[in-house]
Parts: C-alpha cells; sequence; structure tokens
C-alpha cells in the first residue's frame, strides 16, 4: 500500500514536467505524421549528450543495487548504433560532466533520474511503431535506442519500479528521489530546446 501511494505521488509530482518534455517541439516533431528520418536523427543526437553522461556518471553510484541490473539498463551504445545506420555520428557529449556530479550526488538522486530515463522505453516504443508507420522501411533497423528492451519492456519497467520503491522505503528518502525526477526532466527538455536551438542557427 506504502509503495502504492509513493508511486501515485511520484507521477503526480512529475506530471508537469512530464507534460513539458511532450510538448518540446523537438519531441512533437518526432510523433508528426510529416516527421522525416533528418528530424529523427537530430532527436537521437539531442539525448545523445545526456543518456551518455548519465552512464558514465551516474550509473557507477547505483551498482550497489544488483537487483536493477544497471549493466543491462545502458542504452547509450544503441544510440550510437542507430546513427551510425543513419549515417551520422553521435555528437561530442555537450552536456558536461560537472552537470550529474552536481545534481545526483547520492543513491536516491540518481534512482530519480533512473525513473524519467527508464520510463522513456515505455514511451519508445509508441514512438519506434509511429516513425515504422510513418516512414517505413526508410527506418527498418534504426530503431534500437526506441526499442531497446523490446518484448521485455514491461518486465524491466516492472522491476524497476520495485526496487525504486523498496529503495525510497527503506532509505527515507521518498521525497528526494521525486525531486529528482522532476529535475530530471528538466534537465532533458533543456537538452532537447538546446539542441533544437543549435540546429536552427547551423551551430551543433
Amino acid at each position: 500500500m506504502e509503495s502504492s501511494i509513493f508511486l501515485q505521488r511520484l507521477r503526480s509530482k512529475t506530471a508537469k514536467s512530464h507534460q513539458l518534455i511532450e510538448q518540446n517541439s523537438a519531441s512533437q516533431l518526432l510523433l508528426s505524421k510529416e516527421v522525416t528520418i533528418v528530424q529523427y536523427a537530430h532527436y537521437l543526437q539531442s539525448l545523445y549528450g545526456f543518456v551518455y553522461g548519465f552512464e558514465k556518471m551516474v550509473f557507477p553510484i547505483l551498482k550497489h543495487h544488483q537487483l536493477l541490473q544497471i549493466n543491462d539498463r545502458k542504452k547509450s551504445h544503441f544510440i550510437q548504433a542507430d546513427l551510425a545506420m543513419l549515417n551520422q555520428t553521435a555528437a561530442q557529449p555537450y552536456v558536461s560532466d560537472e552537470l550529474f556530479s552536481t545534481h545526483y550526488q547520492t543513491a536516491a538522486a540518481a534512482l530519480g533520474g533512473m525513473y524519467v530515463l527508464e520510463g522513456s522505453t515505455l514511451g519508445g516504443q509508441i514512438i519506434s511503431k509511429h516513425l515504422s508507420a510513418i516512414l517505413g522501411t526508410v527506418v527498418a533497423g534504426k530503431t534500437t535506442y526506441l526499442s531497446a528492451y523490446a518484448s521485455q519492456t514491461g518486465t524491466m519497467w516492472k522491476s524497476f519500479l520495485q526496487l525504486l520503491c523498496e529503495a525510497g522505503a527503506s532509505t527515507n528518502n521518498e521525497d528526494e528521489i521525486i525531486d529528482s525526477a522532476v529535475n530530471t526532466f528538466s534537465l532533458l527538455n533543456n537538452c532537447l530546446s538546446e539542441y533544437s536551438y543549435k540546429l536552427a542557427r547551423n551551430e551543433n
């Protein structure tokens, strides 16, 4: 019951931040009927710096959570592979290490960030299907990041939520987890917006 209440609070507190990232122009383009393969590549590039940096700087904080299977949750290499298939290269990470060391200093903060990144795998399934429907064979084999867990997406998500609830309850850090999740949505939204701005000015 307590875990259910925590998840309800987490979803409620992050709802506005989640909505803002869905309304980001980069996200909107990706789910439009006019989406192009170039826009999809730009979207992947906009995420790469954050996903790569998070794995590099934050994943080590969570290594002691053995049930999390942290190494199985790495996804930045999928972005690299997809971009290679799109004849693009992953942009040099423009998200500084300092950002991660500042915002993710504890396991609770790291888990709050993971909540956002792991939750994105659910949306990734929807985006992948949309791209396949609109772009067809042009995008075939190029959405490994969006469908990273494939048929195991639901299982991986449920196992993460279970660990998240247990960690929050055992350490009394539920509020810190929630605050970090809200902050992570904001950081990712900034990444998408900043990259879109650079593209518009041809500065990337």
